[in-house]
């Protein structure tokens, strides 16, 4: 199950205030650092392994020339995701960046981040490069391609969902692409996955609406061996008065919820049954 929270704290953060978070005990937070500690090692070797010297630990990115719809330019490639397949191979994602020679991020707004995957597998002399597919595909916005979520296609079929968008001025969107790892990576199609104008939603605006999507797997085979994707929908329409301290207080007019089903028909994941109540911005 995926959800949007992260998109959504960002555009509702001047809305919004959380609670302070209750400091972690002590012992919690030994009992966590071994763990991580072991991830951010396995990270380092991962990277290294693809991008040799140029991987900077202490920056935790590597600076690299990848070609890009037809031309070679510099990129800061940072790991976004890594985990291991059931047939023993290890797939990380990189995100890469626009950057200068020097390795200084150039991304803008607008910018979208670099798709790069990786197909590795361990051996006795350690990490052994299978496949590099780079500039797989443009992503996301500020150079980030945004947040990646492992998930199997079918029986035996690997796979990935990246969750992607942006911000435009309180106006947010998300979309879900979805990849496959079986002989290769290639695109199985995108559908929206949420919006909303939590950041523009004001006293005089006539409408506010948040949509999240949250997608899950139907459990039952298909002919063609994928299984189908269904995306719940929750679908807020309010809009806002200012209080008289100042803070703003919903009114919530609607609160639909509806679903999506998606089914691949041989090339790409397209709409079956439902609507996608996601509006554009």
């Amino acid at each position: 199950m995926y959800t949007l929270s992260a998109v959504i704290a960002l555009v509702a953060c001047s809305r919004h205030e959380k609670p302070a978070a209750v400091p972690a005990p002590a012992a919690s937070a030994s009992a966590a650092a071994a763990p991580a500690s072991a991830a951010k090692s396995r990270d380092a070797e991962l990277m290294r392994a693809v991008f040799g010297d140029s991987y900077d630990a202490q920056k935790r990115s590597a600076l690299a020339t990848i070609l890009v719809e037809g031309a070679e330019a510099p990129h800061l490639m940072t790991l976004n995701a890594s985990t291991d397949l059931p047939d023993g191979r290890t797939v990380m994602i990189v995100n890469g960046a626009q950057a200068d020679e020097e390795g200084n991020d150039t991304a803008g707004h607008v910018t979208p981040g670099i798709l790069n995957v990786y197909l590795l597998r361990h051996t006795d002399s350690g990490w052994k490069v299978l496949e590099r597919r780079e500039g797989v595909d443009d992503l996301g916005s500020d150079g980030q391609i945004g947040s990646v979520e492992w998930v199997t296609l079918a029986p035996g079929k690997s796979g990935f969902i990246v969750s992607h968008g942006g911000i435009w001025q309180g106006y947010w969107i998300q979309y879900a692409v979805i990849f496959d790892l079986d002989a290769g990576v290639r695109s199985l199609g995108s559908f929206k996955e949420g919006s909303g104008n939590e950041g523009a939603c004001g006293p005089t605006t006539s409408e506010c609406w948040a949509t999240e999507g949250k997608i899950t797997f139907a459990s039952e085979a298909q002919p063609s061996g994928y299984r189908d994707i269904v995306v719940n929908f929750n679908n807020k329409r309010y809009t806002v008065k200012e209080d008289k301290d100042g803070s703003f207080v919903e009114q919530v007019q609607s609160n639909t919820k509806s679903s999506a089903r998606y089914h691949f028909d041989g090339k790409a994941y397209v709409l079956a049954a439902g609507t996608n109540p996601v509006q554009d911005i």
